[in-house]
């Protein structure tokens, strides 16, 4: 496949324009087409991007011989889009979460996979420098034994960010709150690095907003090579600070804040390239992504993935245990 990879995108809204914008900056890209339930919406976007527009991805599907399609819908509508799309042989690129509960992420890897289609996650941080930097030295075994790991999302979104979109904050079209939306990205990293989960307990609770979801929650869990570690989320803070990773092993240390190394201490020494990148592709106070290098980093690998027939660097199945430990924080929490 030599030509340009043809594009196109299901959801018009803002993730649906990081996207675009990532999508036209890739020499090996073409977005042919967006699509969108409102034609307002999918016009304008159209016009924006120079490409054709749709209200129906069916028929989208059908018209455009298109080699890839990213999904940026509300996180409850993504089952029937990639139903469609593996049916038309289009290779899928969801956003997250990927769906809203397991069984219907293990119906979009079943069906793919029945397909013969790609199906990539997107979770952009793991193509930050820093992080990849970390999996490195992890997958080194410069930790020695991992000891423990914790992951916090502490952010703010106000009740009109809620207010603003029907879905937001609803368990039928979210699927979950804080966690599920904001903080899962610290989930996938914290599953890349520290491995699967094999117990969890947890507390959550609605402290500050008008919604049926969480904003708050806060677990600890067993990992099943042995080491432990917390996952907290909220939306509830004023202003709220970076994301931060924390990953501790017996010969080594490692801090992450936003994408900023603040401590990375190792038997050797040794010291990361770049640790001062700051990339503030996600902001603690809004929901906005300003910076769409990690999007644009992570549609051209799924271009690569195509071409040269291997699995995404992350996989549809990454983006299922995602979901499925946040789901499991979920139940843990409810058990109380």
């Amino acid at each position: 496949m030599n030509k340009k990879v043809r594009v196109a995108i299901v959801g018009c809204g803002a993730i649906g324009r990081v996207h675009a914008r990532a999508i036209i900056g890739l020499d090996e890209a073409e977005l042919v087409a967006v699509c969108d339930h409102s034609e307002a919406n999918a016009k304008a976007m159209a016009a924006e991007f120079d490409c054709n527009h749709y209200t129906d991805y069916r028929q989208m599907f059908a018209r455009e011989n298109l080699d890839l399609v990213t999904v940026c819908t509300p996180s409850g509508t993504r089952l029937d889009i990639c139903q469609a799309a593996s049916s038309a042989k289009v290779n899928i690129l969801v956003e997250k979460p990927l769906d809203i509960t397991v069984e219907r992420c293990q119906q979009i890897v079943d069906m793919c996979e029945q397909a013969g289609v790609k199906l990539g996650s997107v979770f952009q941080m793991r193509f930050s420098p820093v992080f990849k930097r970390l999996k490195q030295a992890i997958d080194q075994g410069r930790f020695g034994r991992l000891i423990l790991g914790n992951c916090q999302t502490v952010c703010y979104r106000s009740q009109a960010y809620y207010d603003s979109g029907g879905w937001r904050g609803t368990m039928e079209h979210e699927g979950g709150g804080a966690l599920m939306n904001q903080g899962i990205h610290s989930v996938d990293l914290l599953l890349w690095v520290m491995g699967d989960v094999q117990a969890v307990s947890a507390y959550k609770g609605i402290l500050t907003h008008d919604i049926e979801v969480e904003d708050t929650v806060s677990a600890s869990i067993q990992f099943v090579n042995g080491a432990m570690g917390t996952i907290q989320a909220t939306t509830s803070v004023m202003h709220g600070i970076d994301k931060r990773l924390e990953i501790y092993g017996e010969k080594g240390t490692a801090i992450i804040e936003g994408e900023t190394v603040v401590k990375w201490e190792f038997e050797d020494d040794d010291l990361p390239e770049n640790t001062e990148e700051r990339r503030n592709q996600l902001s603690p106070s809004s929901p906005l992504i300003e910076d769409v290098q990690g999007h644009r980093d992570q549609i051209q690998d799924m271009i690569e993935a195509i071409r040269d027939n291997r699995e995404p660097a992350v996989s549809g199945l990454d983006g299922l245990k995602a979901v499925e430990l946040v789901t499991n924080i979920y139940k843990a929490a409810d058990s109380l």
